[in-house]
């Protein structure tokens, strides 16, 4: 039952070489196009990060390079039966947090050791059907077969982190011979480089560049006029309120329990992919004093970032990373159990005093007032954010990669 519950990440994308014919008089001449470099990309349908880091990687690089990207754990069987990713989802959808460390923690490795041959032949044999300059991987667990999949074909590897934690992404790295491996990380932190270094990877193999960055996340735009677009009124604090793209029951009790509260704000409460979630927000009898738009799975957070004043989510990497990025305080969840590996954005977020947990509901109230209507606490919030080194994947992403897509010859020398 565990086997059929389980799996993680992936996405679906091909390209081709192209041609073009040339008329000239009464010949036709065909011409190829100098061919494109070609990047292999291991990905995954759980959660959202995942895909949402692919179309960065082909937003910034498309026109350099063909991606073709593949869904490992998605073609992975264990005696015979496939794992699957929606389980991952679900969890997060229903809130079985426990239940997801439990199978993250105790069953995925055994159920990834044992298929590690399958994996690597499976990357091999995409591999050998692309014939890409370089394989980057923007998910965890695979990675050891995977690296050995391109290191015998003499293909550069360029591993992705979409987390802080990367005790999932370093399985098994310890063992890694690929002497053309690089890594990318969002910080400099115990579970990031600290961690990488213990399983001895060296120093020069990894770059601290943040963690992947939606392009529309870097400019910013008006804000009185996305208020008009949206219909949100200008006169109140906005508090966004975000606990993932597959909707979950907490952004409910969030909204409901804030609604009832004298605060003269505008909540924006994302339902994500859940329609029943949709409909029962919009339910919600509110203050007097409140209002509210609930918005079903969007493409836009950069927009309703930039209107907010604050926002409420949790502690995952992909929102916390662009709520950085935009200069937002963050009250993270901490009302029950979360994801083991993303209990270190909750910290990220204390150490660099840019908002705060929330681990009563009862507090609710106490901290919006503090972080929406306290001057002394919103400029020392905005001084934190001056603070933070700007995250700078997408200037140092490209060159990374022409460098790896470019040199046959080793990037490091990765232990033996």
């Amino acid at each position: 039952m565990l086997i059929l519950c389980f799996g993680f990440w992936q996405c679906l994308l091909f390209a081709e070489e192209q041609s073009v014919s040339v008329r000239g008089g009464n010949q036709e001449l065909q011409t190829s196009v100098p061919a494109m470099k070609k990047i292999l990309v291991l990905s995954s349908h759980g959660g959202y990060g995942h895909t949402a880091a692919a179309n960065t990687l082909i937003a910034l690089l498309g026109k350099q390079y063909q991606f073709s990207i593949y869904h490992p754990i998605d073609q992975v069987r264990v005696m015979g039966v496939p794992l699957r990713e929606n389980f991952y989802n679900a969890t997060l959808k229903h809130g079985w947090i426990r239940t997801m460390n439990f199978i993250a923690r105790h069953i995925a490795p055994g159920l990834f050791n044992a298929s590690r041959k399958q994996l690597e032949e499976m990357v091999g044999s995409w591999i050998d059907k692309e014939k890409p300059d370089l394989v980057i991987s923007i998910i965890p667990f695979v990675n050891y077969p995977a690296t050995e999949a391109a290191r015998k074909r003499d293909i550069p590897y360029l591993l992705i982190t979409t987390d802080n934690d990367l005790r999932n992404w370093s399985y098994r790295l310890e063992k890694l011979h690929h002497p053309n491996f690089k890594i990318t990380i969002g910080a400099d932190l115990p579970l990031t480089r600290g961690l990488l270094l213990k399983k001895k990877i060296p120093d020069s193999a990894i770059e601290t560049i943040g963690l992947p960055l939606r392009l529309n996340f870097t400019v910013r735009k008006d804000e009185e006029k996305l208020r008009e677009e949206y219909n949100i009124p200008q006169d109140k604090a906005i508090v966004l309120i975000i606990m993932g793209g597959a909707g979950s029951k907490k952004a409910l009790d969030y909204a409901s329990k804030i609604a009832k509260m004298d605060l003269s704000i505008h909540m924006i409460v994302c339902a994500g992919r859940n329609g029943s979630l949709k409909r029962k927000l919009e339910k919600i009898d509110l203050h007097p004093s409140n209002s509210m738009t609930v918005m079903a799975f969007t493409e836009k957070i950069a927009d309703l970032m930039t209107m907010s004043d604050l926002i409420i989510t949790k502690p995952g990497p992909g929102t916390i990373n662009e709520a950085i990025a935009m200069q937002l305080p963050v009250l993270v969840d901490n009302t029950s159990v979360s994801l083991y590996w993303e209990r270190v954005n909750s910290d990220m977020v204390i150490c660099y005093g840019i908002g705060d947990k929330i681990k009563k509901y009862k507090d609710i109230e106490k901290k919006l007032v503090k972080y929406l209507k306290d001057d002394q606490v919103r400029a020392s919030v905005d001084q934190a954010f001056a603070d933070i080194p700007p995250n700078q994947f997408h200037e140092k992403i490209g060159s990374i990669i022409n460098e790896m897509a470019s040199k046959p010859d080793k990037i490091a020398a990765v232990h033996d």
